[in-house]
Protein backbone atom coordinates (compact mmCIF):
# COMPACT_ATOMS: atom_id res chain seq x y z
CA UNK A 1 0.00 0.00 0.00
CA UNK A 2 2.46 2.32 1.05
CA UNK A 3 3.84 1.94 -2.59
CA UNK A 4 0.67 2.86 -4.35
CA UNK A 5 1.01 5.97 -2.12
CA UNK A 6 4.35 7.08 -3.32
CA UNK A 7 3.78 5.79 -7.13
CA UNK A 8 0.77 7.88 -6.71
CA UNK A 9 2.78 10.89 -4.83
CA UNK A 10 5.14 10.74 -8.41
CA UNK A 11 3.01 10.67 -10.87
CA UNK A 12 1.30 13.50 -9.03
CA UNK A 13 4.42 15.60 -9.18
CA UNK A 14 5.12 14.75 -12.93
CA UNK A 15 1.93 16.16 -13.88
CA UNK A 16 1.69 18.91 -11.57
CA UNK A 17 5.51 20.21 -11.74
CA UNK A 18 6.66 23.43 -9.53
CA UNK A 19 7.12 26.58 -11.37
CA UNK A 20 9.35 28.65 -8.76
CA UNK A 21 12.02 27.42 -5.89
CA UNK A 22 13.37 29.45 -3.30
CA UNK A 23 14.74 32.76 -4.65
CA UNK A 24 13.08 33.26 -7.60
CA UNK A 25 11.27 36.39 -9.01
CA UNK A 26 7.34 35.47 -9.66
CA UNK A 27 7.09 36.70 -13.84
CA UNK A 28 5.04 39.51 -15.08
CA UNK A 29 2.59 37.00 -16.52
CA UNK A 30 2.10 35.57 -13.08
CA UNK A 31 2.02 38.94 -11.43
CA UNK A 32 -1.05 39.95 -13.91
CA UNK A 33 -3.42 36.70 -13.07
CA UNK A 34 -6.36 38.12 -11.49
CA UNK A 35 -7.98 36.38 -7.97
CA UNK A 36 -10.75 37.29 -6.32
CA UNK A 37 -11.03 37.79 -2.80
CA UNK A 38 -12.38 34.96 -0.21
CA UNK A 39 -11.51 37.07 3.09
CA UNK A 40 -11.64 40.41 3.76
CA UNK A 41 -8.66 42.25 4.82
CA UNK A 42 -7.62 46.15 4.39
CA UNK A 43 -8.62 47.15 1.18
CA UNK A 44 -10.13 44.54 0.21
CA UNK A 45 -13.33 42.98 0.35
CA UNK A 46 -14.76 39.92 -0.36
CA UNK A 47 -15.51 39.52 -4.11
CA UNK A 48 -13.13 41.74 -5.08
CA UNK A 49 -10.59 40.93 -7.49
CA UNK A 50 -6.71 41.35 -6.87
CA UNK A 51 -3.53 40.25 -8.23
CA UNK A 52 0.42 40.36 -7.82
CA UNK A 53 0.93 43.22 -9.42
CA UNK A 54 -1.76 45.59 -7.28
CA UNK A 55 1.89 45.27 -4.91
CA UNK A 56 4.71 45.82 -7.36
CA UNK A 57 5.33 49.70 -8.08
CA UNK A 58 6.76 49.16 -11.88
CA UNK A 59 3.06 47.85 -12.77
CA UNK A 60 0.60 50.22 -10.94
CA UNK A 61 1.92 53.63 -10.54
CA UNK A 62 4.64 53.85 -8.52
CA UNK A 63 3.28 52.49 -5.00
CA UNK A 64 6.02 49.67 -4.16
CA UNK A 65 4.95 47.57 -1.31
CA UNK A 66 7.04 44.25 -0.07
CA UNK A 67 4.92 41.05 0.50
CA UNK A 68 5.07 37.91 2.38
CA UNK A 69 3.83 34.56 0.63
CA UNK A 70 3.57 31.26 3.29
CA UNK A 71 2.60 28.53 1.00
CA UNK A 72 2.48 25.72 3.66
CA UNK A 73 1.03 21.76 3.10
CA UNK A 74 0.49 19.89 5.95
CA UNK A 75 1.38 16.48 3.98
Amino acid sequence: MKFFYFLCLCLFSFIFPQTYCAGDEVGIEHQNTIFEVCYASGDYEVGNNWSLADFNGDLNGGDYRIIFIDMSATW
